[in-house]
C-alpha cells in the first residue's frame, strides 16, 4: 500500500484534543444542570422505564393505554404536571430490555442504563478498531472521548435512549454482510427493530443492492419478535399498535418537526412558510425519489472495496427519509462516518480532494456547540438535515465514479 502522510492525519492533534475537552466539558455542564429534570421523570428514558414497570406488575394488556402510562409517570415527580404521559411507542418486545430496571428506583434505573450504554460504545470502539484500518492510527481513548464528544452520542446519554444499542446491532448487521453472511445479517438488523422506522428502509435498500438473502435472516426473526410481542400485550392490543403510533406521531406532546434532523423536519418545520398538507406531500415525494436516487447509486457500483460507502449511503438515507429521526439517530453515523474516513485513508491517498468532497460535508454534523445551538438557541436542529443531504450527495457522486486505480496491496 502506498504510504500515507500521518501527520497530515494527524493533524494539530493538540487543537483537536482541546476542542474535544472543551466539549466534553460543555456536555457534562449540561447533563449537571439536566439532573433535576431527570430525576422528575423529563427523559425519555421515562417510556422505556413505564414499559418495564407494566411488564413487571403484569399489566402488558395495558402497555398502550394512556392512563396506565400516565399512573407510572404520576409516581415521578413532575412529569405527572404534564396531564398526559410521554408515549412509549416502540414495540412491545422492546420493553423486555427494560424489566430488569424496572426493579431499580427510577434515578436508578437511569444511572445503570446509561452506565451500560457507555459499556457498549467502549466495546463498539474496541470492535471498530480491530476491524477497520483508519481508526489503528488512533488511541483507544482518543476514539472514546471524540465519540461522546459527538452530540448525538451526548443526547442519547442525556435521554436515556436506545440509540447506541441500534448502532451495535447495525453494526454486527454491516460485518455480517461483509463477510456474506446475509442471513446472519438479516437477523441482526430484524433485533433493532424497535426502531423500524430506522431499519426497514435501510434493509429494503439492501436487498435492492442483490442482498436478498436478508430476508431469509430478517423475516423469521421478525416474525418471532411478532409473536413475543403478541404474548406480552395480546393480540388484541397488538393490532392496535400502529394506530397507536400514528395517534401518537400526531399527539401535542411529540417532537416538534423543527428538531427533527430529517426531510421532514427540514421540509415540516416552517410552518408559517410551508402548509402542513403541502409539506406532507413535498415531503412524501422527496423521499421517494431520494430513496430511488440512493438505489440507483448504490447499483451503479458493486465493487466490493466500495461496500462500507454504499452501506454509509443506506444510513444517510434512511436518516433522512424516516418519519421520526431526532438528534440521537445520528448515532447511526458514527459508523458511517468512519467507513467513508476508512475509504479515503486506503483508497484516495493519492487524491485529497476527492477525500475533501466526502469529509467536508461532515464538519458541521462533527460540531457539538452547533447542535447546542440550534436546540436551546433557534429550536431548528432540522437544519442539521442540510450537510447530511450535501454529504448523501457526495457518497452518490464517489458511487458514480470508477473504482479507482489502486496498487495490488490494496485490492483486498
Amino acid at each position: 500500500m502506498q504510504s500515507v502522510p500521518v501527520g497530515r492525519l494527524r493533524f494539530r492533534p493538540r487543537l483537536i484534543r482541546g476542542f474535544v475537552v472543551g466539549v466534553l466539558c460543555l456536555h457534562l455542564f449540561l447533563f449537571v444542570g439536566a439532573r433535576q429534570r431527570i430525576a422528575q421523570g423529563h427523559p425519555d428514558f421515562t417510556i422505556f422505564y413505564t414499559a418495564g414497570k407494566l411488564l413487571r406488575e403484569g399489566a402488558g394488556s395495558h402497555l398502550y393505554e394512556p392512563q396506565a402510562q400516565l399512573r407510572v409517570q404520576e409516581s415521578l415527580g413532575d412529569a405527572a404536571s404534564r396531564g398526559q404521559p410521554l408515549p412509549y411507542t416502540h414495540p412491545p418486545f422492546e420493553a423486555l430490555i427494560f424489566l430488569p430496571l424496572a426493579f431499580l428506583p427510577y434515578v436508578w434505573a437511569f444511572a445503570v442504563w446509561d452506565a451500560l450504554n457507555l459499556i457498549l460504545l467502549i466495546g463498539l470502539v474496541l470492535w471498530l478498531r480491530r476491524s477497520v484500518r483508519v481508526l489503528q492510527l488512533i488511541s483507544i481513548w482518543d476514539i472514546v472521548f471524540s465519540l461522546l464528544a459527538f452530540f448525538p452520542v451526548f443526547a442519547c446519554f442525556l435521554q436515556g435512549q436506545d440509540s447506541i444499542l441500534q448502532l451495535l446491532l447495525c453494526t454486527a448487521g454491516f460485518f455480517a454482510l461483509k463477510k456474506n453472511s446475509d442471513v446472519a445479517a438479516g437477523c441482526w438488523f430484524a433485533l433493532a427493530l424497535f426502531k423500524f422506522q430506522l431499519i426497514l428502509p435501510l434493509v429494503l435498500l439492501l436487498v435492492l443492492w442483490k442482498r436478498g438473502r436478508l430476508w431469509i435472516g430478517f423475516v423469521p426473526v421478525s416474525i418471532g419478535l411478532v409473536l413475543v410481542s403478541g404474548a406480552l400485550v395480546g393480540w388484541r392490543e397488538l393490532a392496535f399498535y400502529p394506530v397507536y403510533v400514528l395517534r401518537s406521531s400526531l399527539a401535542p406532546i411529540e417532537v416538534p418537526p423543527q428538531l427533527m434532523a430529517s426531510l421532514r423536519g427540514l421540509v415540516l418545520g416552517w410552518p408559517s412558510l410551508i402548509p402542513r398538507p403541502g409539506g406532507f406531500m413535498l415531503v412524501a415525494v422527496g423521499s421517494i425519489l431520494l430513496f430511488i436516487a440512493a438505489a440507483i447509486w448504490g447499483s451503479r457500483n458493486a465493487e466490493p472495496r466500495k461496500f462500507g460507502m454504499r452501506f454509509s449511503l443506506a444510513i444517510a438515507v434512511t436518516l433522512l427519509i424516516s418519519g421520526h429521526t431526532n438528534a440521537h439517530d445520528y448515532c447511526l453515523l458514527l459508523l458511517a462516518m468512519v467507513l467513508v474516513a476508512d475509504y479515503c485513508f486506503r483508497f484516495l491517498p493519492a487524491e485529497p480532494r476527492r477525500s475533501l468532497d466526502l469529509l467536508v460535508p461532515l464538519v458541521p454534523i462533527l460540531i457539538s456547540p452547533l447542535w447546542i445551538v440550534l436546540w436551546l438557541v433557534y429550536a431548528h436542529v432540522n437544519l442539521m438535515a442540510i450537510p447530511l443531504l450535501w454529504w448523501t450527495w457526495t457518497i452518490g457522486k464517489e458511487l458514480s465514479r470508477r473504482p479507482p486505480s489502486l496498487p495490488a496491496e490494496t485490492a483486498g
